[in-house]
């Protein structure tokens, strides 16, 4: 897989977190969009179950409104 797009929560960017944009979403060249984000809490880890293969990472819900918007342009 290859870096398809980077985006972050001011637009596309060249670099991972470039100008400190993250988190970020990241298109591969697989089809599929990564998310980097910060990882969960304790509290949150105990009330989160992600299927085996699964896990979460959080972002603030005002950048995820914002890479969903770029994402859904592509």
């Amino acid at each position: 897989m290859t870096i398809q797009k980077i985006i972050g929560e001011n637009g596309p960017q060249q670099k991972m977190c470039s100008g400190g944009a993250c988190p970020a979403a990241i298109v591969g060249s697989d089809g599929n969009v990564y998310v980097q984000g910060y990882l969960p809490t304790s509290e949150a880890e105990r009330a989160l179950k992600a299927p085996s293969g699964e896990g979460f990472v959080s972002i603030p819900l005002e950048t995820a409104k914002k890479i969903a918007a770029q994402v859904s342009e592509l």
